[in-house]
């Protein structure tokens, strides 16, 4: 008498796959949902040291970045006040001193801070001002036959509301003013006004530079260390000139979409506020983020949860 071995008919096998592919299927989207979870906290964790950052720096020399007056004809044309965004500004107080010191020599030897070298923060990337979500194209400096290897930000600054002839005021933001704002100037109150969100580079690499202080560059580059809103493109021909969404879904193969704020994270973008806390918002906040990056617009607004 032959005895039988044990084993598995093609039937069970069949089901046992099916069932191990149904396992992975509810397992995959757990575990990118996890990893989107962890790279949104960790952006946020990165703005609340940037916003840590600029409070520091505003204890040391009592206003935001940066220091220079409002007019200076000609401007001191080797200043880093003048020369250098608000986040290089703030690199002693990012950790980043070795950095500064080097940027100051750089800025002591050439007035241009493009000129790389002697300034070489601007192709130095700095780890905090990435997004994770972003980190595996930004953790290298990028460059293209347009433009020479430079290091690039997820973030860019609120400089308010810009003024239109006829219509309405200037409405000052936190970041943008010459010299910076005082956090006592904030009436809006520092909790409901947001200074800083988040902007991914295109990957034309036409805006998002984080060493220089240029809002917008000659030709058709920028905005880049911050944004007014509204927004109205006098740059690039092909972009529409106005009716940019404040914020809202985008893409890095768009060039147009480094007009207005939006992030790799699903459904809104990170926010840093004059308190230093720091929150997502979703996209359908976009009509109120105007009016959120105003210090004193007194505008009545509602945050979403």
């Amino acid at each position: 008498m032959t005895a039988r071995r044990p084993g598995l008919s093609l039937v069970e096998v069949l089901v046992a796959l099916g069932i191990v592919g149904l396992l992975c299927g509810l397992l995959v989207p757990a575990v990118q949902r996890a990893r989107e979870t962890a790279a949104r906290a960790s952006c946020l964790n990165n703005l609340k040291q940037i916003g840590l950052a600029l409070h520091s720096y505003h204890d040391t020399f009592g206003c935001l970045p940066p220091q220079r007056p409002p007019t200076i004809q000609p401007p001191p044309a080797h200043d880093a006040e003048t020369l250098l965004s608000w986040m290089a500004l703030v690199l002693p107080q990012m950790g980043e001193q070795a950095l500064w010191e080097l940027s100051i020599e750089g800025c002591a030897a050439d007035s241009n801070p493009n000129d790389n070298p002697p300034h070489v923060g601007y192709a130095t990337v700095v780890r905090t001002y990435v997004c994770p979500d972003d980190a595996a194209r930004l953790s290298t400096p990028l460059g293209n036959a347009r433009f020479a290897p430079a290091a690039f930000t997820s973030y860019i600054g609120l400089g308010g509301i810009a003024g239109v002839f006829g219509v309405y005021p200037p409405l000052a933001g936190p970041l943008g003013s010459a010299p910076g704002i005082r956090l006592t100037d904030v009436t809006d109150g520092t909790s409901r006004t947001a200074m800083v969100s988040e902007r991914p580079p295109p990957s034309s690499l036409q805006a998002g530079r984080w060493y220089p202080a240029f809002l917008y560059e000659l030709g058709d580059n920028g905005p880049d260390e911050q944004i007014v809103f509204p927004v109205l493109n006098d740059l690039d021909p092909l972009c529409p000139h106005e009716g940019f969404p404040s914020l809202g879904p985008g893409r890095i193969d768009n060039p147009c979409d480094r007009f207005h704020l939006w992030s790799f994270h699903p459904g809104g973008a990170n926010f840093l506020f004059c308190d230093s806390s720091a929150r997502f918002l979703p996209y359908s906040a976009g009509p109120i983020i105007p009016s959120l990056s105003t210090i004193g617009g007194g505008e009545q607004v509602t945050i979403p949860d």
